[in-house]
């Protein structure tokens, strides 16, 4: 039901006192914006928060067909009732939310959405259809992270791990590969065979795994010359080929599942790369298979793979 064709009292809005303690509503008609600088956004469809610890852009309010939505996309944090958002989330607001922010409140006043049309709902989403998908799949595991975190100050740990991220991620996005998830001290990243397996894949894979293992000094140069103290970092990369399930964990992007085998398996060699296996990147047999006439390979032969019944035949990469 579109907004306008409310009641008066049941419109949406945000409702929050300015700095000088001024009560102050916003309707909600379609977007909201919340932050310190809010650039661009014209006064009416933006709520300035004067704040240091405010992001220019804080976060957005959106009304959608089944309510109201507010995603996080700040540094310091939004909090929901008290409650912190995980950062880069999103989540339904409901009549009479707090959302926090600087010290600032904002109040949700909403009606109930719920009860849309069955034929409207249906236009708004889109179906997901779990596919068979065939991918190369990359991860990259920090040695010793566990320990390191433990006799470390945590803000040279976080340091750390968002240089490595961040020099990480732009590798993969160069070598045309896709970031799925950050587990922990890990990034799992993929690249999808779109007409069945071939070399062009699983060698751009393989290409990143490198380019990340030959940053690894600069990453620790520039962060030694900023003044932080640590050992140079040691990490394990694995490589494995092969199909797997492509869906969505709910009806978000941002939920988006791959499950298989092979998945599981990457992680599995990640963690036996550069510690029980001598060679820093490691490879499944399929993947070597595809990429034996491009790259130099080590056989690393038969291999018992803990959590897995059977051998893998694994192969190292060669580096000059």
């Amino acid at each position: 039901m579109p907004t306008d064709l409310l009641p008066p009292d049941l419109n949406p809005n945000l409702q929050w006192q300015d700095e000088n303690g001024v009560p102050r509503h916003l309707a909600l008609t379609d977007k909201i914006f919340l932050g310190r600088v809010c650039r661009g956004i014209e006064s009416d469809k933006c709520i300035l928060v004067r704040n240091p610890m405010v992001s220019r852009d804080h976060a957005v309010v959106r009304l959608t067909r089944h309510g109201v939505e507010i995603t996080d996309m700040s540094k310091n944090g939004t909090w929901i009732n008290d409650v912190r958002m995980a950062p880069g989330a999103s989540r339904r607001l409901k009549d009479g939310d707090r959302i926090s922010l600087g010290g600032t409140s904002i109040r949700i006043s909403c009606p109930d959405l719920a009860a849309q049309r069955e034929e409207e709902i249906w236009m708004e989403q889109t179906a997901i259809r779990p596919a068979a998908v065939c991918i190369t799949s990359l991860v990259a595991d920090v040695r010793g992270f566990s320990a390191f975190s433990q006799k470390t100050d945590s803000a040279v740990v976080y340091t750390l791990i968002k240089a490595i991220f961040a020099r990480f991620s732009t590798i993969v996005n160069e070598h045309q590969g896709t970031v799925k998830d950050y587990a922990g001290d890990a990034v799992f990243a993929f690249w999808e065979h779109p007409d069945g397996f071939s070399t062009q894949h699983a060698l751009a894979a393989c290409q990143a795994a490198i380019s990340q293992l030959r940053s690894v000094p600069e990453i620790h140069r520039q962060l030694t010359n900023r003044g932080f103290s640590m050992p140079p970092p040691v990490l394990g990369w694995g490589l494995t080929t092969g199909q797997v399930t492509l869906s969505h964990y709910g009806s978000r992007s941002a939920g988006m599942a791959l499950v298989g085998d092979c998945i599981n398996l990457a992680f599995r060699l990640s963690s036996m790369a550069n510690k029980t296996l001598p060679s820093p990147i490691v490879l499944c047999r399929e993947t070597a298979s595809w990429v034996t006439q491009e790259l130099a390979l080590t056989d690393l032969g038969d291999q018992e793979i803990r959590g897995r019944t059977g051998l893998e035949h694994l192969f190292g990469i060669q580096l000059a």
